[in-house]
């Protein structure tokens, strides 16, 4: 059975750490890894989420889903990659975004270290990278920052969770919100995002 994933002051709950290993096995919102959209949206629901900023390359498109529309009962949004031209919107990453207002960073920054907390007990067996303050890739000015851990899996899956910082321009220009995200995310996923998506 699949297990939601998140942590205790989120109102979800994690199965044991020698369980936790296969990406799948989690949800956000009910939504795993490689599930097909369908399943939860209609393809208009979908065709009318696509957000406005997606990645300089087009091999995978970006989807935001807001609360409001969709009724999350966790997060202010959701974030979903699935590829360009699959036409079952297969889930290849999924992020559930809690939105902080200007200056409220040390509320994100403290919630993101009670999930890490719960997320390390978790994924005892994955490995962890914790990253301090740093300059967010997708800035090119270098003014925004992130902070978080991330846990990767025997697979190389990824489960991430970040405090995002972006600085005042982006705001302005694209309507950011600094904010909490945690993630479920295939390697290859990942390491094309790492690798190729801004390049």
């Amino acid at each position: 059975m699949k297990k939601l994933l998140a942590i205790i002051i989120l109102g979800l709950c994690f199965t044991t750490p020698s369980q936790a290993d296969n990406i799948r096995d989690f949800q956000i919102e009910g939504i795993s890894i490689d599930d097909s959209l369908l399943q939860y949206f209609s393809k208009n629901e979908l065709e009318n989420s696509i957000s406005p900023v997606q990645y300089p390359k087009n091999k995978y498109t970006i989807l935001w889903l807001k609360k409001l529309k969709f009724n999350l009962k966790t997060y202010d949004a959701l974030t979903i990659a699935y590829k360009t031209y699959d036409n079952k919107y297969h889930v290849h990453s999924i992020i559930g975004s809690i939105y902080y207002k200007e200056n409220e960073i040390k509320k994100c920054l403290k919630k993101m270290r009670e999930i890490d907390k719960e997320l390390s007990n978790t994924f005892q067996n994955a490995n962890r990278i914790f990253a301090e303050k740093q300059k967010h890739t997708y800035d090119k000015t270098g003014k925004s920052t992130m902070t978080g851990s991330v846990f990767i899996l025997k697979s190389g899956n990824k489960v991430q969770n970040t405090c995002y910082d972006w600085s005042k321009t982006l705001q302005i220009k694209e309507r950011r919100v600094d904010e909490l995200g945690v993630s479920l995310s295939l390697k290859s996923f990942t390491d094309w995002v790492e690798n190729e998506a801004y390049k």
